[in-house]
């Protein structure tokens, strides 16, 4: 009887060790996939332009680079910190990921795409909406980051607190645009800002109220979005917890 339970002991712990293996290894090549999707957009974009430095100063473009950076040194980081995808840092920095990058995706769906806007409009005018270069730094990418949350993150990490703490990382995005533009900066889209990249930050043809209005709806908007990802959650989390005991 002993024997018979250690050894059924030993079989679910191996099997245990394989499927966590298995998730990890999926897991890999799943990273793997979102850093080429970052990087056909990326470079997608950077080698079909009239203006790298405007490119590059777009939204857009800085939360795939994002996105891109985060991914590069989770992978790194993770061979060498085996309990990296468990810590309190870990989470903060993938809640910031995954909604900068939606942020992205959002405001190009609801906002940008209906006025056609592209980010380069020097450059294949007619088909640069449905382009490799615009629908993976706008769609595939954001997706695949949000997907990669659902199937392979642990649950029930993100604070309370966070949501407060990402909205850091967009704002920086009004510093730089507003610095790049007072320096000369110039953006060649089609469907935005020539000067701000986007119409809604454009402060000489909507005003400065204007832009505070449309800035104050979108900050709502973000962090009404990053509760409800922690909403989303921690219901996932309690489902899990709640798994075992119902088989």
């Amino acid at each position: 009887m002993l024997k018979s339970s250690i050894k059924y002991s030993i079989i679910w712990d191996t099997e245990r060790w394989c499927n966590m293996n298995i998730k990890r290894r999926l897991s890999f090549v799943f990273e793997m996939a979102v850093i080429i999707c970052c990087l056909i957009g990326i470079l997608s974009n950077i080698l079909n332009t009239s203006s790298v430095t405007s490119i590059l100063s777009f939204y857009t473009m800085q939360s795939n680079l994002f996105v891109l950076t985060f991914y590069l040194l989770s992978i790194v980081i993770s061979q060498f910190k085996s309990d990296w995808k468990k810590c309190d840092v870990y989470y903060f920095l993938k809640g910031a990921t995954i909604m900068i990058i939606l942020l992205t995706f959002t405001i190009y769906l609801i906002s940008l795409y209906p006025t056609g806007f592209i980010m380069d409009a020097n450059v294949n005018t007619s088909s640069n909406i449905f382009s490799i270069s615009n629908v993976f730094v706008h769609f595939i990418t954001p997706i695949m980051v949000f997907v990669d949350y659902l199937i392979f993150d642990d649950k029930g990490h993100f604070k309370l607190k966070y949501p407060f703490l990402w909205y850091i990382f967009p704002s920086l995005y009004l510093i730089y645009v507003y610095t790049y533009s007072s320096h000369g900066g110039k953006f060649f889209g089609s469907g935005g800002s020539r000067k701000y990249a986007y119409f809604f930050l454009d402060i000489d043809k909507i005003g400065v109220g204007g832009v505070i209005k449309y800035l104050i709806l979108i900050s709502l908007l973000f962090i009404a979005a990053c509760y409800i990802l922690i909403l989303i959650d921690n219901t996932l989390s309690k489902h899990k917890r709640r798994k075992p005991s119902n088989s």
